[in-house]
């Protein structure tokens, strides 16, 4: 009972949570109103799956891997991850087709010829498209890949390379060292880049800002006030802008199994553009909590993620912190929302926050796959108020979202798209 794209459908995940009665599936599996019913059409195994397939094999791409941003480019989106090559992951770029039904890697993977080779000099498929960990739209239509360093794609498809980050970067993690940083956040705010992420010297991990006012050919770095007395050791993990305003977040994890050991997480604001911040704290987050993403939407700032359900690995909660100004915090009950963890948001056309998350569904045997159970959150203008719509479950979750230059919606993840 598997739809095109290897999705069970939803009668078959019904069964089979039912079945199985342990709930892990959340109201994803137990009432959730189908997302069809908020607007979405599912297009299943619209996305190529981001892996080496085979005739016997259909890939494996390791969680957080794969598609990880949707950028709006013209009247669809650039997909920017990562490709699981054989032997380790590449950059990779996605397109989308004439209406947005269908994300295609681009370019299309390549044999890398390599079969006389030992295997341990073997590299497989280098990638390709724009390289970045983090995309950003830049308002003349190109679009700006930051990672080790600063790339613009122009509207006619040519690349060229700009600055480079002054940050030890470690590309082989073979080698013994602990130095390395990392970028995950970037936005524009007016003519200025801002770029956010960590730098670990010596098993020590700090925050950083690095910003540029000549669109990426330089960068400079922008001091960030201490947290409480001190500089927490969590990097920047998310930018969110609304005018002049900008409000970082510290990332509270960097995977499933690496929570934050506090139970605070540090935050900054900028009221001009990223010139100048100043930094508070959120006290008393719950085990494993995550900031995924921050944005401004319904005269609000909103700062998502997820965090763990005392006592229930499994059953992860959606994390929703609210705002008027930047400054002032408060964490919103989530408890109507059902579990999952909050992974991407976006604005829609009406001005409303969309979040996507998913959940994941205990396992009936120690050797059985990971399944998630995704959905979808649509704001009602206030901060609590949300409906919520299930996108079924699989072995491949949702992963972003992004709201198209028509006022429609898309999400996506390693193999399925969602458009509403």
């Amino acid at each position: 009972m598997r739809t095109p794209g290897g999705r069970l459908s939803a009668v078959a995940s019904l069964a089979v949570c039912t079945a199985l009665l342990l709930g892990g599936c959340g109201r994803n599996d137990e009432g959730d109103t189908s997302a069809t019913k908020l607007g979405f059409t599912e297009y299943a195994g619209a996305v190529d799956y981001p892996a080496v397939t085979g005739p016997h094999d259909k890939g494996y791409a390791a969680p957080g891997e794969g598609l990880r941003q949707l950028v709006p480019m013209g009247d669809c989106v650039l997909g920017e991850g990562t490709f699981a090559n054989g032997y380790r992951y590449v950059n990779v770029n996605w397109s989308g087709s004439d209406g947005c039904t269908k994300l295609s890697l681009t370019p299309k993977p390549a044999a890398a010829g390599e079969a006389d080779l030992p295997y341990s000099m073997r590299s497989g498929w280098t990638g390709g498209g724009l390289p970045g960990d983090v995309v950003v739209p830049w308002d003349d239509g190109s679009l700006i890949g930051v990672g080790g360093s600063v790339t613009r794609r122009e509207p006619s498809g040519e690349v060229s390379r700009l600055a480079a980050l002054p940050l030890t970067f470690n590309n082989h993690p073979e080698q013994e060292t602990a130095d390395d940083a990392s970028v995950n956040a970037a936005v524009q705010v007016g003519s200025r880049l801002l770029i956010g992420g960590g730098q670990t010297v010596g098993h020590v991990e700090s925050p950083y800002v690095f910003a540029s006012d000549d669109g990426g050919a330089t960068v400079h770095r922008v001091p960030l006030p201490p947290v409480g007395g001190g500089q927490p050791s969590t990097p920047v993990g998310s930018l969110g802008v609304n005018a002049d305003d900008v409000v970082g977040f510290g990332a509270a994890a960097t995977n499933a199994f690496d929570f934050h050991p506090t139970g605070t997480i540090p935050f900054w604001h900028s009221p001009d553009g990223g010139a100048h911040w100043t930094s508070g704290r959120i006290t008393g987050t719950p085990p494993g909590t995550r900031v995924r993403s921050v944005l401004y939407a319904s005269g609000h700032w909103f700062a998502v993620g997820g965090h763990a359900k005392a006592g229930a690995f499994y059953n992860s909660l959606p994390l929703v912190l609210t705002s008027r100004d930047g400054t002032h915090w408060t964490r919103v009950d989530s408890a109507e929302m059902g579990t999952g963890e909050i992974i991407a948001a976006t604005v829609d056309s009406a001005g409303r926050p969309v979040l996507v998350g998913s959940a994941v569904r205990p396992k009936s045997r120690p050797d059985a796959p990971t399944v998630e159970c995704g959905a979808v959150w649509v704001g009602d203008g206030t901060t609590t108020g949300w409906k919520r719509g299930g996108l079924g479950c699989s072995e491949d979750p949702p992963t972003a979202v992004t709201t198209l230059a028509d006022g429609r919606v898309l999400i996506a993840g390693n193999r399925d798209l969602w458009l509403g």
